[in-house]
């Protein structure tokens, strides 16, 4: 009636992490912009998908599986101006993005990534909201 269980499988299985569905293991893929925040010296700024449309705004973020990324479109926002392409890497629930080797710029985000959406914010030293968007998976 019982079914004798292989504990040295069902522990490998839990080492694996594929049972948690962790966030680094969503990131490679297409990501298409969708809304972002970014804060002023006086404000808390906030375009919508119908204001990025309008604006004719677009930004898809693709990181490759060989950790390398490419940024196809154009912001208007200052801390993606030396980011074409260049590498990216995780470690826990930050993610960073090497830049070219001329500028030697990295940019580190908090993430938090599903299978549809990814989630990116930076902040500066004294807790500004530099960047917090909200990107959608492209299929």
């Amino acid at each position: 009636m019982f079914k004798s269980i292989d504990y040295k499988k069902l522990i490998n299985w839990l080492k694996s992490g594929e049972v948690f569905a962790r966030p680094s293991k969503q990131l490679p893929g297409k990501w298409q912009l969708f809304e972002f925040y970014f804060e002023t010296e006086t404000e808390l700024v906030n375009l919508k998908e119908t204001d990025l449309k309008a604006q004719k705004i677009s930004m898809i973020l693709d990181l490759v599986n060989d950790k390398t990324f490419l940024i196809v479109g154009k912001l208007n926002i200052q801390v993606f101006n030396d980011f074409e392409k260049g590498t990216w890497h995780h470690e826990r629930n930050f993610l960073t993005l090497a830049g070219n080797k001329k500028s030697g710029s990295t940019l580190r985000f908090q993430f938090d990534a599903n299978r549809q959406q990814l989630k990116l914010l930076k902040k500066d030293g004294k807790g500004k909201i530099v960047f917090f968007g909200f990107f959608s998976r492209v299929i």
